[in-house]
């Protein structure tokens, strides 16, 4: 069974796509539910007490979709430590997005879509490396 909050061991990358699928998947419904939810609440606190409940939400899935990337570098025998870099690169696209530089917006949304692509289709070590077995191999824990 994954542990998806584990920093440890290597991911491949079917399992590291269909995963962070899922969690998109899981996240969307549940922000879904929950905005459906603030048009029924009647009071400020309930309001807010939702609003508190979709950013926890938002920040589950970031953690969840952080430590999948940690594990994936870890199977093509790159350090986790790499992942804060990708971070920062998306807060940076979002700057641009926010004070609507068309530019920064598109280049670093082109510079993010070929990190992610990368991340996803480069092939994990053959062979054992400093972070474990090969995933999915008979001496490796799922």
């Amino acid at each position: 069974m994954l542990k998806t909050f584990s920093l440890q061991r290597r991911l491949g990358r079917l399992r590291y796509f269909l995963f962070n699928v899922a969690v998109i998947a899981i996240a969307a419904v549940a922000v879904f539910v929950l905005t459906r939810l603030l048009t029924l609440v009647g009071t400020r606190q309930a309001f807010s007490m939702v609003q508190g409940l979709i950013a926890l939400t938002y920040v589950l899935a970031i953690i969840a979709s952080i430590c999948l990337m940690v594990r994936r570098l870890h199977d093509f025998d790159q350090s986790g430590w790499w992942t804060p870099s990708v971070f920062v690169i998306h807060l940076v696209h979002g700057y641009y997005d926010a004070v609507d530089s068309l530019i920064g917006t598109i280049l670093t949304g082109i510079f993010l879509l070929a990190v992610h692509l990368a991340i996803i289709l480069t092939p994990g070590s053959k062979n054992p490396n400093r972070f474990g077995e090969m995933p999915g191999s008979a001496g490796a824990p799922a």
